[in-house]
């Protein structure tokens, strides 16, 4: 009479071989995985916050508040998911003290504003060069999240977190697929100073390709679009 017992070594003897290579390769096919996902998506790095600010520049509220600073450019944003365009367009084309957390990736500086306070004396005006239309392709990001504050802050996992931000009124920046005159994350807006529609929302997150007119303000570019037009390439 034979008797099986299954917690005997010797039971597995024959299979241990081909165990321990199935193992091997389930580790090893799983860590190409996440090293293929890791790789293919944007560098976390090369963004973060930039400490306390407190500058002096021409506001320019629209298609989005932002602070022209000796020729410098910067974004303003809120505080938490929100902008402050009500805060700002009163004092739109003025001098302003502006004080807040900097955040910072590539050329593209924010604040995040604590207090907006006009200052004395006549503003400089403030004249966008056209640089004429362009085709570009790139992700819609908000600014906010995708210059620092959250990292990455941007692929289709940021999508509801980029909305929220968004609808907000957080500044929308477009980080392209390669440097357009320098810069791979430019400010988008809709045409005729307009911010852009609520149908952003459907692209954001997604890599898109829009027609729109290019134009630079102080050392920002600014690309004007429908962002209702945009195709997937």
């Amino acid at each position: 009479m034979t008797f099986f017992v299954g917690w005997s070594p010797r039971s597995a003897l024959p299979l241990s071989r081909f165990l321990t290579s199935a193992a091997i390769a389930v580790f090893a096919l799983f860590g190409a995985l996440a090293f293929g996902l890791g790789v293919a998506i944007d560098d976390p790095g090369g963004g973060g916050f930039t400490g306390d600010k407190d500058v002096t520049g021409v506001l320019i509220a629209d298609p989005y508040p932002m602070l022209v600073v000796n020729g410098h450019t910067i974004l303003l944003s809120g505080g938490g998911k929100r902008g402050v365009q009500d805060d700002a367009r009163p004092l739109d084309g003025k001098t302003v003290r502006v004080t807040g957390a900097g955040v910072k990736r590539g050329d593209l500086d924010m604040i995040l504003v604590g207090a907006l306070e006009a200052t004395p004396g006549e503003a400089p005006a403030i004249v966008p060069v056209p640089l004429g239309s362009w085709r570009l392709t790139g992700e819609i990001c908000d600014g906010k999240c995708a210059l620092g504050v959250m990292h990455p802050g941007r692929s289709l996992a940021h999508k509801a977190c980029a909305n929220v931000c968004l609808i907000g009124g957080v500044p929308p920046v477009l980080a392209t697929t390669s440097p357009v005159l320098g810069t791979s994350y430019l400010l988008i807006g809709g045409a005729d100073d307009r911010a852009l529609p609520d149908a952003l929302r459907d692209h954001v997150a997604i890599l898109s390709r829009m027609d729109g007119t290019l134009e630079r303000i102080g050392d920002a570019l600014l690309f004007r679009t429908d962002v209702t037009k945009a195709e997937t390439p």
